[in-house]
């Protein structure tokens, strides 16, 4: 892991503040919104060092936990951990952490919205794992399981695959020296 300097907690800094800006812009669906949070994340992983690309998303999980309402629908608190969706904001961190580390020496466009696309099918069996157990130990998880997975997928999938493009593409246009 490389050593953590003032321009590398500014980095972190600016995505932590733009994932909680993310989580603000959302569509309200249960048991959980959509929302911009996950295009910054993705971003986050696209343009940071790996060690950066975690600590982003880490960092914004921490604030939300210790209180400060930045996490979809002006929530936080521990008790966030009950939520359905707090296993899609664990999965960030390895999400952007994992983009980080496979784009490494590539830039064809194919390959990073490859990188892209195998991150948020990570997102999405930590998230759906968690929300399955949280329901289950609620008492509240559907019987018929499958069907509900579908609709817990399905709406979210179009949205994440043009997030991951449209990261892709703000990546590619911003001159290096900006995340050098």
């Amino acid at each position: 892991m490389e050593k953590i300097e003032t321009r590398n907690l500014t980095r972190i800094s600016i995505f932590t503040a733009l994932i909680a800006v993310g989580a603000f812009i959302s569509i309200p669906l249960r048991p959980v919104p959509i929302t911009l949070q996950t295009f910054f994340v993705l971003l986050a992983g696209y343009l940071l060092t790996p060690t950066e690309a975690f600590f982003a998303p880490f960092a914004y999980m921490i604030l939300g936990l210790i209180g400060v309402p930045i996490f979809a629908g002006f929530t936080g608190g521990l008790q966030s951990v009950f939520s359905p969706s707090f296993g899609f904001i664990i999965a960030f961190s390895i999400q952007a952490y994992l983009i980080s580390r496979l784009k490494k020496d590539t830039d064809s466009t194919v390959k990073l919205i490859g990188y892209g696309l195998l991150s948020t099918v990570v997102v999405y069996l930590i998230g759906l794992s968690y929300m399955m157990f949280i329901l289950g130990k609620t008492g509240t998880l559907p019987t018929e399981v499958v069907p509900f997975l579908m609709s817990v997928t399905l709406p979210f999938l179009p949205g994440d695959i043009v997030k991951v493009i449209l990261a892709v593409l703000v990546y590619q246009k911003l001159p290096q020296r900006f995340y050098q």
